[in-house]
């Protein structure tokens, strides 16, 4: 029976995913390549983001990453504002609760970042640990995660990592835990069904379909 659920936070709790695509469509038309659209988008998306720029044409090089990378990351905080829960999180999170279940969100932003979010959209009071980056040395989230397992003595194979990307399932695996994946995120169904683990259509399927007591 699981005990303990992780959340992603980016595309799994927070939606994200149009100021993302608004936000490479502004780069990319500032240098001269054709937009894409929300399916393309989460076909091409993908872990290193790296890859992604890659595959959308912004960069063509290596070198050429960090300078991208941080317009876009300067874009993407100035559309902060416009960003939203998905609907029905706080129903999520009051069933995971309700259950008797722990549950915490496992994320590489920044815990400040992460804090100052999860305060904004009151989820924070349903939160029992926020597990991100301490500072710009740290680990990735597989690290981070089998930290918190070994320091707070628990079984993986009571814990289950929720997420939107295959990232969120190698993290998962690599962490010796289960894991369900979103497909209202950043990556689409058919990628996520790769994984041969539960994918949903919406986070509430969760609950209405008893997946976290079908863990086994």
């Amino acid at each position: 029976m699981i005990q303990y659920v992780l959340w992603d936070f980016n595309g799994t709790l927070v939606n994200d995913v149009a100021v993302c695509l608004q936000n490479m469509n502004t780069l990319l038309k500032k240098y001269r390549k054709p937009p894409i659209d929300l399916t393309t988008y989460r076909d091409v998306f993908t872990f290193p983001v790296i890859e992604y720029y890659k595959r959308v044409g912004i960069i063509e090089t290596d070198e050429a990453f960090t300078a991208i990378a941080n317009e876009w990351m300067a874009g993407y905080y100035d559309m902060e504002k416009d960003l939203r829960v998905f609907d029905g999180t706080m129903d999520n999170l009051k069933r995971v609760r309700q259950m008797g279940l722990s549950q915490g969100v496992l994320s590489a932003s920044s815990t400040a970042q992460l804090k100052r979010m999860l305060d904004r959209f009151g989820l924070t009071p349903y939160m029992n640990h926020i597990l991100g980056l301490e500072d710009i040395y740290a680990k990735g989230k597989v690290e981070i995660g089998l930290e918190f397992i070994r320091t707070h003595y628990l079984s993986p194979q009571k814990m289950v990592l929720i997420g939107d990307t295959l990232h969120d399932y190698h993290v998962a695996n690599q962490m010796g835990i289960h894991c369900i994946l979103f497909s209202g995120g950043h990556q689409s169904a058919d990628i996520l069904s790769q994984t041969g683990c539960p994918v949903v259509k919406r986070l509430a399927d969760i609950f209405d379909q008893q997946l976290l007591t079908h863990l086994t």
